[in-house]
């Protein structure tokens, strides 16, 4: 098990509230896509242990609603009712069960971009999903226990999950730096991480610092090229939410007709603006590969005549993904990926 306390130098909708797009703002992030369920077997052998962590004071909470109101009265924060409703998720206080709460713990751990394959009229296409989109195995307990038996609080102290703008901690809490693209890099990670924090009533060290930006963002444009709808914006920071291809993708609502054919690149998510980050070319290549869905299961997908038997092998197959359970809605992000390669 490897831990570092700072990096070195460097309904649906519900579900989504947890774990959603929300990096695209950079203020923003969820807690995770699975915390709450059962580990599986096969998701867990993928899941490490490996994690860095962060520790700040309580009483700067209100400098993080504080930034997030600046934002919204400067009319940097979209309206957009899905975005809106994700933003109610946060709390800018310790739940009730931990009223004396000293200090937040703020961690990250490792992920992957995953890839899937689909076979179609003989051919083979690999899909690939972004990290944080498929299970990783850990679980709230996992991150209990990487507490207590690294010793960052004592064993049995209470832990509570903090429904912050996880992005903005991170980054001031030293943990983390900010990309162009809005999304968070970890030293070692890259923008593949996840982030988490606990509330506990230890009085730890206070590591509160000013918001940053990643070294090899200066100068640098590869982002703001690469994003398909021109959500990254070249002379703002925080990105224009409504553009983002991954607060229509997550959902099974309607993709907007103005969204370029083009545009949609995985199977869920959207990951232009990381592909040929500078910040990942490390780690773009580490892929969690989750199989093959055979010519039949995917002819049977894409038409939306799926049999029982095919069901179950299907939801097998995709029950790691983030709406894997959703048959339609895959088979849909699926026919927009392969359309935007053949320029259907």
């Amino acid at each position: 098990m490897k831990i570092h306390e700072k990096p070195e130098p460097r309904s649906r909708r519900e579900f989504l509230k947890q774990a959603g797009w929300m990096g695209a703002l950079m203020c923003l992030g969820g807690s995770r896509l699975f915390s709450l369920r059962k580990a599986t077997a096969d998701a867990r052998a993928e899941a490490g242990h490996d994690f860095r962590y962060r520790t700040v004071s309580v009483r700067h909470i209100p400098e993080l609603k504080a930034w997030m109101d600046r934002l919204d009265k400067a009319g940097k924060i979209s309206r957009q009712k899905t975005f809106r409703s994700y933003i109610d998720y946060f709390e800018y206080a310790p739940p009730k069960t931990m009223a004396n709460a000293q200090s937040l713990i703020v961690m990250a751990t490792p992920l992957k971009i995953s890839t899937i394959a689909f076979h179609v009229q003989g051919k083979k296409h690999a899909v690939m999903i972004p990290a944080g989109y498929v299970d990783d195995g850990l679980r709230l307990a996992d991150y209990h226990n990487l507490v207590y038996e690294n010793q960052i609080v004592g064993k049995g102290q209470k832990l509570e999950l903090a429904k912050l703008p996880m992005k903005q901690l991170a980054v001031r809490s030293g943990l983390a730096e900010y990309g162009k693209n809005n999304i968070t890099f970890v030293d070692g990670y890259g923008s593949y991480h996840q982030l988490l924090a606990f509330y506990t009533e230890q009085r730890l060290d206070d590591h509160w610092g000013r918001l940053k930006m990643l070294r090899l963002c200066k100068g640098c444009s590869i982002c703001l090229k690469e994003c398909p709808t021109r959500a990254i914006r070249k002379n703002e920071f925080i990105i224009d939410p409504e553009k983002c291809i991954s607060l229509y993708n997550e959902l099974p609502d309607p993709i907007p007709a103005w969204v370029p054919a083009g545009a949609h690149n995985a199977l869920v998510g959207c990951l232009k603006c990381q592909t040929n980050c500078p910040g990942d070319e490390e780690l773009k290549n580490d892929v969690w590969d989750l199989g093959e869905v055979s010519e039949a299961e995917t002819a049977l997908l894409l038409e939306n005549r799926t049999n029982a038997e095919t069901e179950r092998s299907l939801r097998a197959k995709l029950k790691r993904i983030g709406g894997g359970d959703n048959l339609p809605y895959i088979a849909r992000n699926l026919k927009l990926v392969l359309n935007a390669r053949t320029g259907h």
